[in-house]
């Protein structure tokens, strides 16, 4: 170098983008196309997404009829009306996986734009620390989410004879083949929004936690429940099981938006008091109704018939509802398993110390 020759400092990369840059030149130096894959989809879940999602729309717009196999992506599939008079309802085919294909793909979408657009900008003007801003943004994420999915699902249990959680009508009249329009968007969406979770926690969009096994068993229990619920005509359940899981996790995101926010302690321990009262309640009490009522009540005569007969639609018997409660056991023991790891938490506040994560990251 030259002694007229300044050198120049570079300008130093935030630290967020180095934690991501790092991530992805890990990722890349592993070897396997699997990774290579997951690689790409991690570092495009906004382009990716959003010219399919284009191809799509324009592919129907170029015949823009309902016998376009492109308008099973965009619109419900399936409609039934017995009479002019009556209000069109659903049944349930092949075609609705296009549905919940796109919706995958509209919510890998709106999960990134909204975490790099609209929570990043908010996380960064609030001075949330840099080793918390991921964290932040994916839980905001999931607040948002749930708000919006808890709310549709309240509205349409209220709208049937099931409304909060009259449980003999789970049952009566047994097969609920038919959905109203409402019904059907919201119990797609939802089957989407878990197939794209397993997609975002096996990928490792995500950064794993100490309890990645419970969460990846939790997630594929769920996704089983939903998709086995809406085969078999057991909708009203997952209606109602939806809404119990879904209120909970509003608080829980919430709380830990606010412990990133390092807000004072007083107020993020009464927030988790909160928490651990809803989760009790919904997770336990509520859901817990659904175990009960599953075993006591889906095979009584004057409910329902209870036989045995798939091609009109009777998949629940006396024998069959033992496969359902296994799976809703199964979810069960593992909230009691984090249920657990939340009294630790608990004892915390209660000693003095405030409200920490015990599932904290994984050290690279």
């Amino acid at each position: 170098m030259s002694k007229g020759t300044i050198k120049r400092k570079s300008k130093p990369i935030p630290e967020w983008k180095n934690e991501k840059e790092k991530y992805i030149i890990l990722a890349k130096k592993k070897a396997g196309i699997w990774t290579r894959v997951a690689n790409y989809i991690f570092e495009h879940q906004i382009e990716l997404p959003l010219k399919i999602i284009s191809a799509i729309i324009l592919s129907y717009l170029v015949n823009p009829t309902p016998q376009n196999p492109f308008s099973k992506f965009l619109f419900l599939s399936y409609p039934i009306q017995k009479s002019s008079s009556d209000e069109i309802q659903y049944g349930k085919g092949y075609w609705d996986i296009a549905y919940i294909v796109f919706w995958i793909l509209v919510l890998t979408f709106i999960r990134e734009f909204t975490m790099q657009y609209l929570l990043k900008s908010f996380a960064l003007y609030a001075g949330i620390k840099t080793k918390s801003l991921t964290r932040f943004m994916e839980q905001g994420y999931i607040f948002i989410y749930c708000l919006i999915s808890t709310s549709a699902g309240s509205y349409i249990m209220s709208q049937g004879p099931y409304g909060y959680f009259n449980t003999k009508y789970l049952w009566i009249d047994y097969p609920h083949f038919l959905m109203s329009p409402s019904l059907k968007h919201y119990y797609l969406i939802q089957f989407a929004f878990w197939l794209q979770q397993i997609t975002v926690l096996l990928l490792k969009i995500e950064k794993p936690r100490k309890d990645f096994v419970e969460m990846a068993a939790h997630h594929i229990i769920t996704c089983l429940l939903i998709g086995g619920s809406y085969l078999f005509n057991f909708t009203r359940m997952g209606n109602t099981v939806f809404v119990t899981m879904d209120f909970t996790d509003i608080w829980l995101s919430f709380a830990k938006c606010l412990k990133y926010l390092e807000l004072p302690s007083i107020i993020t321990d009464m927030m988790f008091v909160i928490f651990m009262i809803t989760w009790i309640y919904t997770r336990h009490y509520l859901y817990g109704l659904i175990i009960w009522t599953t075993y006591a009540e889906s095979c009584l005569p004057e409910n329902n018939k209870c036989i045995w007969d798939p091609l009109n639609g009777y998949w629940l018997t006396w024998w069959s509802k033992y496969i359902i409660l296994f799976g809703l056991v199964l979810l069960q023991i593992l909230m009691v398993y984090w249920f657990s790891l939340i009294l630790r938490v608990a004892w915390r506040v209660v000693t003095g110390k405030n409200a920490e994560d015990t599932r904290s990251d994984i050290e690279e």
